[in-house]
């Protein structure tokens, strides 16, 4: 028992050392090492593969960082460590999912039967959206109107992954009722 310990001790060092050094193969082999580990854990619990892969380099991002603070020491095995971290980061994907989930299956609605007034609150909603930042214009144009996935989204507003995508898109969504609000009331739409 004492042995093993001596021996994952001497591994953690190695590659606590080689993050120091700037040895990016580390990734690879622990990405390697604990792909199945972390796409078992992700199926188990209403996960995907690619919530997996983007999950464990999330995780190997967080050891990277903690890896170049001078008094970081991995004092588990780097399993034990990834694992902690990956599943930390999937529960608060999850609870973020339920928050978010109703907010994807919104659908543009018919606001009047005559087209001339459902155009007008288009235009509207579209010259609020010309007041916002650029990032939030992109990503509700993009979700609302042209009805591109997360996925996409994230990619060509060049962020970190689906979920943070979607979380942006909330962010913005909200900005976007508030200015609606703070400008119009239901009559402006409705024809109350």
């Amino acid at each position: 028992m004492v042995r093993e310990m001596q021996i994952n001790n001497t591994l953690n060092d190695e590659i606590i050392e080689r993050l120091h050094r700037g040895d990016r193969e580390v990734l690879i082999d622990l990405y390697k090492e604990h792909e199945e580990m972390v796409k078992k854990f992700v199926r188990e619990n209403n996960g995907k593969d690619e919530d997996a892969e983007d999950l464990l380099q999330d995780a190997l991002v967080v050891l990277w960082q903690n890896s170049r603070k001078p008094d970081f020491k991995l004092e588990s095995k780097p399993s034990t460590y990834l694992y902690a971290v990956v599943r930390n980061l999937w529960l608060k994907q999850l609870e973020k999912r339920k928050r978010t989930v109703n907010e994807d299956h919104i659908k543009p609605q018919q606001h009047s039967e005559t087209p001339k007034h459902n155009e007008m609150d288009l235009a509207l909603v579209r010259n609020m959206l010309a007041e916002m930042g650029e990032i939030c214009q992109q990503i509700l144009l993009m979700f609302y109107f042209d009805g591109f996935d997360m996925k996409t989204i994230a990619k060509a507003n060049n962020l970190a992954n689906s979920d943070v995508a979607k979380s942006k898109k909330h962010q913005c969504l909200k900005e976007l009722a508030i200015k609606v609000k703070s400008k119009f009331n239901s009559t402006d739409f409705y024809g109350i």
